[in-house]
């Protein structure tokens, strides 16, 4: 059923106000959002390593294969991102004003369209799969690991879109912790059911890598199922109806497309920085790809805090308030980066014990502990780029933040990373440019918001 959006009168968005909320208010506020959509990031990113960790008791050929079929995985999240940051953006900014019919005008038609895009979306991952692992220089063995794990992954597509609109349409309302609690019971059965019928426990059949795939698609949709039971109860802030706007349908794609641009353009960097350590052998790629799932539990408290800054300034926005978005901003900075700072310092000091947990090779901890050390000493200026990244999103200013994330990475890390290979360099020199870059693109993004582009957001409705 197609809809119009309802209007109601926008105030000046420039209106004076001294009532700021204090200190203890704003924590509470920024953690009841960055809490549990953090420990969602960890429950993700703990199943990744779990899988990584199975696949280590198996060989090297295993944990390459699930490595790089997550590389490819990782490229279909340019439409989660313009999904997610659309849905986001606009449902925050009805919900700071107060206007709940719009929001859930919003989060009908997003879903319906990410329902509909499944489909395409689907047929591209089974077409584009096997290009993409010729591309990357693998083993024979580890390319046929691979290539069966994909071949049932790719049907978990459907389920990580619709997923990614409802906890988006939660997170917007400040609503993090009702996706967490699902996350928690799914991981739990995910995990035994992972160790079931990988290792062939309990009297299941020894399926290995073709067990970790079914059931990683398994509990996606488990998790879909309940998430959609729960939008469905009619009391619920956010419920789905049968309603489609095509103007916040066309409002999701012109933020979130240039979000989606953005992604793709990172996320290919991560994929062509895959391929470029490839060229040093399993060993070396292996190394890599335990140290940066080590790294990925660092996102954990960086996505919750990008993703507090995302829905604070859209709240704040649609309330009118400048001056709150900016003092939620900082404070988000302040607080990110401190626990940021003493995380990437750990990881650092135990890089080799941290490794040593997913593979006892000596060449492969020497390559993990190499990576560790250069991104544990860049968390900080890493966590400025995931907050300002997400409140400029929140704002619906996307545009800046592809031009700066790509423009950064492709100029800083992703060029000299090649000409570094291209004249014989070792592998430390990559790995010191991600280091530099990370810098690099922090200053950009620090210099970019305190110009205060985002202090006038284009309207939604």
């Amino acid at each position: 059923m197609l809809q119009t959006p309802s209007q109601a009168p926008i105030p000046n968005q420039h209106m004076p106000h001294t009532d700021m909320p204090p200190l203890a208010q704003k924590l509470k506020k920024i953690f009841t959002i960055a809490l549990p959509s953090g420990a969602n990031s960890f429950l993700d990113i703990f199943v990744i390593a779990i899988s990584m960790f199975f696949m280590g008791k198996l060989s090297d050929a295993h944990i390459v294969a699930v490595g790089v079929s997550l590389n490819f995985f990782m490229l279909f999240y340019t439409f989660n991102a313009i999904l997610y940051i659309g849905t986001n953006a606009q449902i925050s900014r009805f919900f700071g004003a107060k206007d709940r019919d719009n929001a859930i005008l919003v989060f009908s038609t997003l879903t319906c369209g990410a329902f509909l895009a499944c489909i395409p979306i689907l047929g591209l991952g089974f077409y584009s799969y096997r290009y993409f692992l010729d591309w990357i220089t693998l083993s024979a063995n580890a390319r046929e690991l691979a290539d069966t794990y994909l071949q049932i992954m790719i049907y978990s597509l459907p389920a990580m879109f619709l997923k990614n609109i409802v906890i988006s349409a939660l997170a917007a309302i400040g609503d993090t912790l009702t996706p967490f609690m699902i996350r928690i019971f799914t991981t739990s059965f995910c995990v035994l059911l992972n160790y079931i019928l990988i290792f062939g426990a309990f009297g299941f059949p020894r399926l290995e890598i073709i067990g970790a795939a079914y059931a990683n698609v398994g509990i996606a949709y488990l998790e879909l199922a309940i998430l959609l039971a729960l939008m469905f109860l009619p009391k619920a802030y956010l419920h789905f109806e049968l309603r489609f706007c095509y103007r916040f349908f066309a409002n999701a794609l012109r933020i979130g497309i240039p979000a989606g641009l953005e992604r793709l353009l990172t996320l290919f960097s991560l994929v062509l920085t895959t391929k470029f350590l490839s060229e040093y052998g399993d060993s070396v790629l292996a190394g890599a790809q335990i140290g940066s799932r080590i790294e990925a539990f660092s996102f954990m408290p960086g996505f919750g805090f990008m993703v507090a800054a995302m829905a604070l300034m859209g709240q704040s926005l649609g309330a009118n308030r400048i001056d709150l978005a900016s003092d939620f901003i900082a404070t988000i900075l302040k607080i990110a980066s401190i626990l940021m700072g003493v995380l990437g310092i750990l990881m650092a000091i135990f890089a080799h014990d941290f490794s040593s947990i997913f593979t006892t090779e000596s060449e492969v901890l020497h390559i993990s502990r190499l990576y560790l050390l250069a991104v544990g000493f860049s968390q900080v200026p890493l966590i400025v780029i995931f907050v300002l990244d997400g409140a400029l999103r929140g704002a619906g200013i996307t545009k800046i933040s592809l031009w700066i994330n790509a423009g950064s990475i492709w100029t800083f890390r992703i060029l000299p990373m090649w000409l570094l290979i291209h004249f014989g360099f070792g592998v430390a020199w990559i790995f010191l440019m991600i280091f530099l870059e990370t810098y690099i693109r922090a200053g950009i993004f620090w210099l970019v918001f305190q110009r205060g582009a985002w202090k006038q957001p284009r309207r939604l409705v």
